[in-house]
């Protein structure tokens, strides 16, 4: 069994089809995290939906796109956000605590060392790290690709085992997910670039990335030692199959 792990859940776990939070997937996520808790096995959350959660906060108002826009969005979401993890982890005797970064943190020496200081000392203390993009400042050149990069980096930071992505599709497919002809590829191998010749690079619907870019950032992370699951979020109890060493998406390793 893992002794740490990062968790990466994408927008499309944590809302429901109309843009709104949705608090009974967040619940069945937290319910499972204290579980592995409970099992001894430390681990770091990589949460996105901050910029979901501002926009059910301010109803009615036309999204254009602008970076001002997903930074107000953002800086009201993620209170919103940490105040359901807060609640949740609570009825399980747990604390969290909030981690925002840019892509900065990680090329300056200090703030990395800074980072990686606090996530020790949280860990040590059985705190939940809740991670998510510092959308308030991160713009242009401090973006991530999406919060999957993150939590690769983050994964590397912390010397995780695995990294588990959370996403609203089983896993990678040997061609749409949606049609009935289409295999689950349950094991990819790091070094295998053929493979991405069978990702879609459409992008689902909430976030930023797409199946391209968690199989890139996984092959990435893989490669520095760490494998990586990939996953449907909204399967009842998946993160129990990583206590029974199973896995029913993919694993790139």
């Amino acid at each position: 069994m893992y002794q740490r792990i990062v968790i990466k859940v994408g927008t499309n776990v944590l809302t429901r089809a109309d843009g709104r939070v949705d608090i009974t997937s967040i619940s069945s996520l937290v319910d499972q995290i204290a579980l592995l808790k409970r099992e001894g096995v430390e681990l770091v959350l990589v949460s996105s939906g901050a910029v979901g959660a501002g926009k059910e906060l301010l109803p009615g108002r036309t999204d254009d796109g602008a970076v001002a826009q997903r930074q107000v969005y953002s800086a009201i979401g993620q209170v919103r956000l940490m105040e359901l993890y807060r609640q949740l982890f609570a009825g399980h005797g747990l604390l969290c605590a909030q981690v925002l970064a840019t892509k900065g943190d990680f090329r300056d020496d200090l703030h990395y060392d800074n980072m990686l200081n606090c996530f020790r000392a949280l860990l040590v203390d059985e705190i939940v790290p809740v991670v998510n993009e510092n959308d308030v400042v991160a713009v242009t050149e401090l973006m991530f690709t999406d919060n999957d990069e993150l939590a690769g980096l983050v994964a590397r930071m912390v010397d995780a085992e695995a990294l588990v992505i959370l996403s609203s599709v089983e896993g990678l497919y040997d061609g749409p997910p949606e049609s009935s002809k289409s295999k689950l590829i349950a094991r990819v191998d790091s070094q295998d670039r053929a493979v991405a010749n069978f990702v879609q690079a459409r992008k689902t619907s909430g976030g930023r990335g797409g199946m391209a870019t968690k199989l890139r950032i996984a092959a990435e992370t893989a490669r520095a030692g760490i494998p990586v699951m990939i996953g449907n979020g909204r399967r009842p109890g998946i993160l129990q199959d990583i206590l029974k060493g199973e896995w029913p998406g993919t694993v790139v390793g």
